[in-house]
C-alpha cells in the first residue's frame, strides 16, 4: 500500500539512503528513468522539459536524456543556467536547449510539458524567469506532467506559494505520496498520481496514512446465525427540527443499510407527525418535549432511550442545547457528534469526550476551533489534529479526501468518494454508518476510518450508476450494501494511486 511522507520524512529517507551508501546520483537516475517511462507510457513524442536548479531539475535532466535516447523530440529549458554535466549528457543524446524567447514557439509543437522546476524542497513562491514560463505554458493550455509535485505548492499543506502553479494531468512521485497530493488546493492540480520505487529505504510515514480496505474485517459485519434485531445492534438517532426533519431519517436509514437490526429516531414532538408519513421506513420513531423554538429538551424519556442504545447519533437537523449534550455525554455511550450538536458542546466548555466521533465540515471545524474557515481550508491536517486534541475523541474532517484524526497519532486520509457527495444529507448518511460500526463494537478510530471509506465507495458506485450530478443522499444510503460487497471483493477508490512499474 502506498505510504505518505511529509517533506521532513522524505529528507530523512534521503539521509538514511546516504548512510547506507546509496549515492544521490543513483536515486536521481532512478527517478528520471521513472519519469521517462511515464512519458513514453502516455504516448508523447515531443516534450518540453522544464528543469530547475535542484534535485527536481536533475530528475528532469535525466528524463530528458533518456527520452532523447529513445528517439523522442526533446526541448530543454534550464532557466538560463550554465550547462551542467547532466545537461550536457542530455544534449549528447539529442535533446535541444531552448531559450525563454523560444518557449512559446516550442509549445506549439509538443505533446507534453514535464514540470521538473521545483519539488518538495521549495520554500517560497516561484520567481522570474520561471513565473513567465508558467504563464507561457498556461496560455498554450499544454498538458503537464509534474515531477514529484507541481512546482509552487507547499509539500505538507497543499497550499499554493504564489500564483504560478500549473495543473498537471499526471504526477510521478517517488517512493511515497506527499501530503500535497491529497490536500487541497494542490490535490486538484496533480492529476493521476503514479508512485515509483527508486530504491529509497522503505519506511512507514508517521504523520499521515491512507485508509485501506485491507485494514478492516468487513466479513464480520454479517449477522450471526440465530441473530435477532436486538442482537444485531441498536442505534439511537437524536435529531430533527421543523426545517430539517429528514436529517435524522437519513442517518437512521444509513444505520439500517449498514447492518444494524434496530434503529430508533428521537425527535421533538412537533416533528414526529411528519416523520410518520414515511411509513415505508422500518424505524421506531419517538418524540420528546421541546422548547418554544422547537428545539428538543433533555428529558427522562430521552434518558431512557439513551440507556437502551449501543451507539448514539446526536445532532442531525437539530440545534442541541447544552443540557441535551450533557445528558448524552453522561451516558458514556459511543456517540457520533454531528451538525447541530457542536454548538451545545461548545456551550458546556468543550470538555473532552473520549467516546465521541465528531464529524465537522470546514466551516463547522472553524467554529469549533474559533478560527477562520479559510485557515482550516488551508491547513486541513493541522486543523483535524487540533480538533482531535480538543475533543479527546476521533474527528472526521469532511471534504475532498476526508481526514480522520484522534488525540494523538497519524492523520488517516480517505481517497474514496468525490463531488457526488457534495449534496445535502450525505453527512447525515455518514453519521449513520459510523454509528452502525460503533454499535457493533468497533473502536471509535476504526469505525470512523472504515465509515468514511465505505461511505465514499457508496458514492462512487452511485456516480457510476447515476452520474455525478444525480446522486442524492438517499442513493448513497441505498448503495451501502453494494459498496461493502465491493470492498470485500478488493475494490479500491477511483483515485487510488498507481505504482509505476
Amino acid at each position: 500500500m502506498p505510504v505518505i511522507w511529509t517533506a521532513a520524512e522524505a529528507r530523512s529517507a534521503d539521509r538514511e539512503a546516504a548512510e547506507r551508501g546509496i549515492e544521490a546520483s543513483w536515486l536521481m537516475e532512478a527517478a528520471g528513468g521513472a519519469v521517462a517511462r511515464a512519458v513514453v507510457r502516455r504516448g508523447a513524442r515531443a516534450v518540453l522539459v522544464l528543469a530547475g536548479p535542484g534535485k527536481n531539475g536533475g530528475d528532469g535532466l535525466v528524463a530528458a536524456r533518456r527520452l532523447a535516447s529513445a528517439g523522442l523530440k526533446v526541448s530543454l529549458y534550464c532557466g538560463g543556467r550554465m550547462p551542467s554535466v547532466l545537461q550536457e549528457a542530455a544534449l549528447r543524446c539529442g535533446a535541444r536547449v531552448v531559450e525563454e524567447t523560444e518557449i512559446e514557439g516550442v509549445l506549439a509543437g509538443i505533446d507534453l510539458v514535464v514540470d521538473a522546476m521545483f519539488g518538495t524542497g521549495l520554500a517560497r513562491p516561484l520567481e522570474a524567469p520561471w513565473t513567465r514560463v508558467v504563464d507561457y505554458v498556461r496560455s498554450a493550455n499544454a498538458p503537464v506532467m509534474a515531477v514529484d509535485l507541481p512546482s509552487g505548492v507547499e509539500t505538507d499543506t497543499g497550499a499554493f506559494m504564489g500564483d504560478a502553479v500549473m495543473a498537471a494531468v499526471e504526477t510521478v512521485t517517488f517512493q511515497a505520496l506527499k501530503p500535497a497530493h491529497l490536500l487541497e488546493p494542490a490535490a486538484s492540480m496533480t492529476g493521476r498520481v503514479w508512485v515509483a520505487d527508486i530504491g529509497l529505504p522503505e519506511r512507514i510515514g508517521q504523520e499521515m496514512a491512507l485508509i485501506s480496505a485491507e485494514e478492516f474485517e468487513w466479513e464480520g459485519l454479517g449477522r450471526e446465525p440465530g441473530a435477532h434485531k436486538y442482537s444485531a445492534g441498536r442505534v439511537l438517532v437524536v435529531g430533527g427540527s421543523r426545517p430539517y426533519a429528514g436529517a435524522p431519517v437519513l442517518a437512521a436509514l444509513a444505520a439500517l443499510r449498514s447492518g444494524i437490526g434496530y434503529v430508533e429516531v428521537f425527535v421533538p414532538g412537533s416533528v414526529e407527525p411528519g416523520l410518520r408519513t414515511l411509513a415505508s421506513l422500518p424505524l421506531v420513531i419517538r418524540s420528546g418535549d421541546e422548547a418554544g423554538d422547537g428545539t428538543l429538551l433533555a428529558s427522562d424519556a430521552l434518558a431512557e432511550r439513551l440507556r437502551a442504545a449501543r451507539a448514539i447519533v446526536l445532532g442531525p437537523g437539530l440545534e442541541a442545547s447544552a443540557a441535551l449534550v450533557r445528558l448524552v455525554r453522561s451516558t458514556g455511550m459511543p456517540t457520533v457528534v454531528d451538525a447541530g450538536a457542536f454548538s451545545g458542546w461548545k456551550a458546556i466548555g468543550k470538555p473532552v469526550w473520549p467516546s465521541s466521533v465528531f464529524t465537522p465540515h470546514a466551516a463547522e471545524a472553524a467554529s469549533l476551533l474559533d478560527l477562520p474557515t479559510s485557515w482550516v481550508e488551508g491547513h486541513r491536517m493541522e486543523a483535524v489534529r487540533k480538533l482531535g486534541e480538543v475533543t479527546g475523541g476521533v474527528v472526521i474532517l469532511k471534504g475532498r479526501h476526508t481526514l480522520v484524526a484522534a488525540a494523538r497519532g497519524a492523520v488517516a486520509v480517505n481517497l474514496a468518494g468525490g463531488s457526488e457527495l457534495a449534496t445535502m444529507g450525505t453527512g447525515d448518511v455518514l453519521a449513520g454508518v459510523v454509528a452502525a460500526l460503533l454499535a457493533r463494537g468497533w473502536s471509535t478510530w476504526d469505525a470512523a476510518r472504515a465509515a468514511v471509506l465505505w461511505h465514499g465507495m457508496a458514492g462512487e458506485i452511485g456516480r457510476r450508476t447515476l452520474g455525478c450530478f444525480s446522486v442524492t443522499a438517499g442513493d448513497v444510503a441505498e448503495t451501502l450494501g453494494a459498496a461493502v460487497r465491493a470492498l470485500v471483493e478488493g475494490a479500491r477508490p477511483a483515485e487510488w494511486p498507481e505504482v509505476l512499474s
